[in-house]
């Protein structure tokens, strides 16, 4: 018979040796999770419709995040402002209780003025010209200082081009515009140009329109072509002015607590799931715009201005304005129309 307290020894050894091994060591699962592998319940929130591109941008990135992390990634939609105005969204990505949300640049640049670049009245030719000046430096540099405001800018995402649509008689001429109360989703520099042709232009989010242009408080409003379809604007206003005064754009945001705590390898799905979906986005903004006006073809009159140049020539005043007080926006400018 062996002798107990070698024995004993023994095992006590072998316990100690198995510990220490167990304490400098990783099991299959904290690994995992180190890697990246946790489950998330994302949230996304947005002030349009169901029907409007947005929302189809939304589900594509909802597919994205689910394909692309294996299904460990799924996003919850909150079209039509379910979850509050954009102030609330803001406030809910800054705490973390809100994961994404699409942001309109009028609305932002209530918070960040740099942002007001987009704002300005004839900048861009068309939805294609708008599109290109999202790569540029001063537009990327406009993305970073949403970090004050505890977002982080993933990237643009365009609605279409604005137009006015009216409830009676269209503006086809600068003299149209005078006593005209036109709302508009606000952001300064476009506010301050209308306001210079005589009108009396309101800034009032997209909820309240409906009403308001129903019930005559405002007589017509600036709006893209898919939001006319999405928001049934067609049902209480008939003449539609092809101004293409302004791209309406918007930022895609994620809560920056939430993106910077994430694993560098889920931080890199999001992006490349974003970067996948907006470009997948905008090719089918550049489609609708043509078939959407095809269809308001059917449902109301469509104008162009008879004298466009003129409202060009005004615009350039309000340009060089912004650009004279502020830097960025200047190098915006500049860089836009070198483009």
């Amino acid at each position: 018979m062996k002798n107990p307290k070698k024995m004993f020894g023994m095992i006590l050894m072998s316990a100690v040796l198995l510990l220490g091994a167990c304490g400098n060591s990783k099991t299959e699962t904290d690994v995992a999770t180190a890697e990246g592998e946790s489950t998330y319940n994302f949230k996304m929130s947005y002030v349009t419709q169901t029907g409007h591109n947005w929302h189809k941008f939304a589900e594509k990135f909802k597919e994205e995040l689910d394909a692309r992390s294996d299904g460990r990634m799924k996003l919850e939609l909150f079209p039509a402002a379910q979850l509050g105005p954009e102030a609330d969204m803001v406030q809910q990505m800054s705490s973390g209780s809100l994961d994404f949300a699409i942001l309109t640049v009028p609305y932002l640049s209530t918070r960040v003025p740099e942002f007001d670049a987009w704002n300005l009245p004839f900048l861009f030719e068309d939805l294609e010209a708008a599109v290109a000046a999202t790569e540029t430096a001063p537009a990327k540099e406009m993305l970073g200082l949403l970090e004050e405001q505890g977002i982080k800018g993933l990237g643009y995402l365009h609605a279409g081009t604005h137009n006015l649509l009216l409830k009676e008689e269209p503006i086809k001429v600068m003299d149209d515009v005078n006593g005209k109360k036109l709302r508009f989703t606000g952001g300064a520099a476009v506010l301050d140009f209308w306001k210079g042709l005589g009108s009396s232009p309101i800034a009032m989010g997209l909820p309240e329109v409906y009403n308001a242009l129903q019930t005559g408080v405002i007589d017509g409003l600036s709006i893209d072509k898919n939001a006319i379809l999405s928001e049934k604007y067609y049902e209480i206003a008939e003449n539609y002015v092809l101004t293409r005064h302004m791209v309406f754009g918007g930022v895609v945001a994620s809560s920056l607590a939430n993106y910077d705590n994430m694993p560098e390898n889920d931080r890199k799905i999001i992006d490349e799931a974003f970067t996948s979906s907006v470009k997948w986005g905008t090719e089918q903004l550049l489609i609708n715009d043509v078939e959407d006006e095809k269809e308001l073809k059917e449902l109301i009159n469509i104008y162009e201005l008879d004298n466009r140049d003129e409202f060009i020539e005004e615009a350039k005043k309000v340009h060089e304005e912004y650009a004279n007080n502020n830097e960025l926006i200047k190098e915006f400018i500049d860089t836009v129309k070198k483009q």
